[in-house]
């Protein structure tokens, strides 16, 4: 799915220079997902950036085969600027979403986010004085908006540079009850029973079972599930039904975006 959030011709592969790990992990490896030849393309968008391949290497030696695999291609090959740009731009623009990671401001001001009405939360589920987690935190759309009913909100988010994002933002706004840590919804680093409340939005869906089985895990007995998703243009016809399936109710509305947005919830009965 396309979000065209970034225009990748303002961006170039150094920004894997700002990737975690774990993204590198992704992204460096044969993806189905590409409408193209993945590992040319990639060869090609790399082509003017052996320092990066160094840098990616080093920082994730899991990519080692991947980037020796590019390699041996560019040894064979003789391409013209303009297809080494081209290639470049259609990778970036198809891990655009890994790209705004790395420019939390940019992320602030993609449409999910900065046409988001805090509402939708709150008429799903009430914070006021709960323990809440907001998982794949971002740059905090949810966890802000709870710290300001809950007792308290730990914003769990695998992105260092998010990370730190938040931690600005809560010092510069002198908020004293989010706490900013690692973390991703496959190996929540939470005690069982632990939260009142749980949210997340835009995170769900890679592996539906295990992923809600952590969520149900570290949520206290009659606690509660939220996804909350932010604004888009993506006109859908139905809610999901992977979640509703595995007993998540649903709501919707009619984004500023122009799309039918849908949000879930479950209640937690241990």
């Amino acid at each position: 799915m396309a979000y065209n959030w970034i225009d990748s011709k303002d961006y170039t592969m150094d920004c894997f220079l700002l990737f975690d790990r774990w993204i590198l992990r992704w992204i460096l490896k044969e993806n189905d997902w590409y409408d193209g030849d993945y590992v040319v393309d990639m060869s090609k968008a790399l082509w003017h950036y052996p320092y990066v391949k160094t840098f990616c290497v080093n920082k994730a030696p899991e990519t080692k085969s991947f980037i020796e695999k590019i390699e041996r291609i560019s040894l064979n090959n003789q391409w013209a600027d303009k297809e080494l740009k081209d290639a470049e731009n259609k990778i970036l623009q198809g891990i655009e979403t890994f790209v705004v990671y790395a420019y939390p401001e940019i992320m602030e001001q993609v449409n999910y986010i900065r046409n988001w009405d805090e509402k939708y939360l709150h008429e799903l589920v009430d914070v006021a004085d709960k323990v809440v987690l907001d998982i794949g935190s971002g740059t905090g759309r949810l966890a802000f908006a709870a710290a300001k009913k809950a007792k308290r909100v730990y914003a769990s988010e695998p992105c260092d540079t998010l990370r730190e994002y938040m931690r600005d933002k809560i010092k510069a706004q002198a908020i004293l009850n989010i706490k900013v840590l690692d973390g991703e919804i496959m190996c929540l680093p939470y005690e069982d029973s632990t939260f009142d409340v749980v949210l997340s939005g835009h995170v769900v869906g890679d592996f539906y079972d295990a992923e809600i089985a952590e969520m149900e895990r570290v949520t206290k007995p009659n606690g509660w599930i939220v996804i909350c998703n932010g604004e888009d243009e993506f006109k859908r016809t139905a809610p999901n039904a992977e979640l509703t399936k595995r007993g998540f109710e649903w709501f919707s509305h009619e984004s500023v975006e122009g799309g039918i947005i849908y949000n879930y919830r479950k209640h937690v009965v241990k």
